[in-house]
């Protein structure tokens, strides 16, 4: 997997690319808790081409980390086969989900939330 993170409008956008799996996962985890995010996250979800549980648990944990410190993770720009992943397993419900990134840095541009 690569991790690309780079910073607009005060938004933390990260890019994923490869597979996001129980190899994988771990390296996310580690990423996430040791780079000084932005409150707000999106994780721009374009070139993962495979996602299964392990993977979907590390962006979970991103995410309840994040929204207890006051922040969010958004998700943008996943292809049909992630998307399902996510859909099939009922985790899209725990999530605010934009087919265009400029969309989801919008969204957490705006949606701010003072820690």
């Amino acid at each position: 997997m690569i991790i690309r993170e780079n910073t607009r409008d005060s938004v933390s956008i990260i890019t994923l690319a490869g597979t996001l799996d129980a190899l994988s996962a771990p390296e996310l985890q580690s990423f996430s808790e040791n780079s000084a995010l932005s409150p707000n996250v999106v994780l721009d979800l374009s070139a993962v081409d495979f996602l299964d549980s392990s993977g979907l648990r590390a962006i979970r944990g991103m995410a309840l980390k994040k929204r207890d410190s006051g922040g969010d993770v958004i998700l943008a720009c996943m292809n049909d086969d992630v998307r399902k992943v996510f859909n099939d397993t009922q985790v899209a419900r725990l999530f605010h989900i934009y087919d265009d990134l400029e969309a989801a840095v919008t969204y957490a541009e705006t949606n701010k939330k003072s820690i």
